[in-house]
């Protein structure tokens, strides 16, 4: 792993020892509030088995990047995503002049990043998408959700309650382990994946360690998640969407990406890849990356 800033933004690179040549690469956006040092495992390995050159990176206002996250909205009617979206755009530009030219490259997101990577890829004209588990909220919770946004109620979603609850500081790198390793969001979670995750999160504060990221910052990413699924599809433009070859690689038991939405997402892109990663949570990615790199071998 080689981490560097570049334009405020905290780099992260994985290129495979092997002396190859390296044909393709893969730029990636992390989930919301998972900064990008907790895949390292993953993009140790998919660059190993499928030698590929993997750059990702700590989004606005997480983990080590300096771009601030904008907690205030210039107008109400303003998208945050969209900041993230213009920054997601920006850095892939700046990393690809800097790399080989004949490489060829591949958008990839894990749950909001998945969904970041989609929404730039029109402006990108990137036509290679692997979308690791984007929220597709089920019927029933659509449903609520739709609901809440029509009352402009979204402060009272659910995940943006509990990230703003969440514990700021721990006495040492070790307490926090054992902490998080009780959770239930982390109970599938490696032990390496855990203390990635604190080394990404949290920095050395006197006698404790405290987070980095503002949860408010991360409350409004899932505050902004559009009414429905459909409002951020036909944010892509109708040509691009019957031009672009998505695949999405959905985990079998995720709450969050709704795994029988194949059919209804194909109405929005015809060309859909629709990938079941069997007994997959929502963090499949962090949780099974053998079985992850193994779906994205049989489909590449």
């Amino acid at each position: 792993m080689l981490p560097y800033s570049c334009a405020h933004f905290q780099i992260y690179e994985y290129t495979p020892s092997q002396n190859k040549k390296i044909e393709k690469a893969l730029f990636f956006a992390h989930a919301n509030g998972v900064p990008a040092q907790t895949y390292r495992t993953l993009f140790e390995k998919m660059a190993e088995q499928l030698n590929w050159l993997i750059v990702t990176y700590d989004m606005r206002g997480i983990g080590k990047t300096e771009a601030p996250a904008k907690l205030i909205k210039d107008k109400p009617s303003e998208w945050i995503w969209e900041i993230l979206i213009e920054d997601h755009i920006e850095l892939f530009q700046k990393i690809r002049e800097q790399k080989a030219h004949d490489l060829i490259w591949i958008l990839g997101g894990h749950s909001l990043g998945a969904w970041v990577s989609l929404l730039s890829a029109k402006t990108l004209q990137m036509d290679k998408l692997y979308l690791l588990d984007p929220p597709i909220l089920p019927p029933k919770i659509v449903l609520k959700w739709s609901l809440v946004s029509l009352l402009k109620l979204k402060h009272l979603s659910p995940l943006s309650l509990r990230v703003k609850k969440r514990k700021l500081k721990f006495a040492s790198i070790e307490n926090a382990f054992h902490e998080f390793k009780k959770s239930s969001f982390m109970k599938k979670w490696s032990d390496e994946a855990i203390l990635d995750y604190i080394n990404g999160s949290f920095a050395k504060k006197e006698d404790e360690i405290q987070l980095i990221h503002d949860p408010k910052w991360e409350g409004i990413m899932f505050e902004e998640y559009p009414a429905m699924a459909a409002f951020g599809f036909l944010k892509v433009p109708f040509k691009f969407r019957n031009k672009v070859s998505p695949i999405f690689f959905v985990g079998e038991k995720s709450d969050t990406c709704f795994p029988w939405a194949k059919k209804w997402v194909q109405l929005f892109f015809p060309k859909l890849t629709w990938v079941i990663i069997p007994n997959g949570t929502h963090m499949y990615p962090i949780e099974m990356p053998d079985e992850l790199i193994l779906a994205i071998q049989r489909h590449s």
